[in-house]
């Protein structure tokens, strides 16, 4: 099943509650996936999932009504997840990166014209580069 790995939609939509069920909707999505390729199953760890949900249903909490709609979220061959705001119509884009284990850090870009990278401790740095992705 690629679903998960194929659905690449615009973020500008502003419907918050919306927006994040179809987030949630697509991480759970990726459980189910079954696809192959040289390297194994493209299915998420299960430290990757757990966190990009509890950073995902964070940031809903606190942004509620403007949590924007993701326009991609993809596995990796090793198991980790990403996601990505992305609006055609501004040059933002922000970009979660899950780990596969507490080995790892999540960590967060954006790009506005230039990439920067932050590792993220907690659900309030997500929520402020959403915030600023939002003001675009």
């Amino acid at each position: 099943m690629t679903i998960a790995k194929e659905q690449i939609t615009d973020s500008s939509n502003t419907n918050g509650l919306s927006n994040f069920r179809i987030t949630v909707e697509r991480l759970i999505e990726l459980l189910d996936l079954e696809e192959e390729d040289e390297y194994g199953i493209l299915r998420p760890t299960e430290y990757a999932f757990r966190t990009a949900m509890k950073l995902v249903v964070e940031a809903y909490d606190s942004i509620g009504n403007s949590f924007p709609k993701t326009s991609k979220i993809l596995p990796n061959k090793k198991g980790s997840i990403w996601l990505a705001w992305e609006n055609t119509n501004s040059d933002r884009a922000v970009r979660l990166i899950c780990p596969i284990n507490a080995d790892e850090k999540s960590y967060i870009y954006h790009v506005s014209g230039e990439y920067c990278s932050k590792d993220i401790t907690s659900a309030a740095i997500l929520v402020d580069r959403l915030k600023w992705f939002n003001e675009a």
